[in-house]
């Protein structure tokens, strides 16, 4: 193979890894909110649709937990000092 070749087959495979590793940490994410609402359920209680919401964007990778955390408190008004 020609450099030019070797570094195109380099740069695919590492994007290959990268898609990879971004789809694990997705299913991670998506697990720990389907442990989070089994969890909040078996309690008695159920998450909003608001929550759901947040919980869809953090599933996607829009929102990180403490982010996801500070939407949900200003939204029922919560202040924590």
């Amino acid at each position: 193979m020609t450099t030019t070749q070797d570094q195109i087959r380099r740069e695919l495979e590492a994007q290959k890894a990268a898609y990879e590793q971004a789809q694990a940490a997705r299913a991670q994410r998506a697990q720990d909110v389907h442990s989070a609402r089994r969890s909040q359920q078996i309690e008695g209680g159920d998450i909003s649709s608001y929550a759901q919401h947040l919980s869809q964007q953090y599933i996607e990778g829009k929102l990180t937990t403490e982010e996801m955390r500070e939407k949900l408190l200003e939204h029922h008004g919560v202040t924590v000092k």
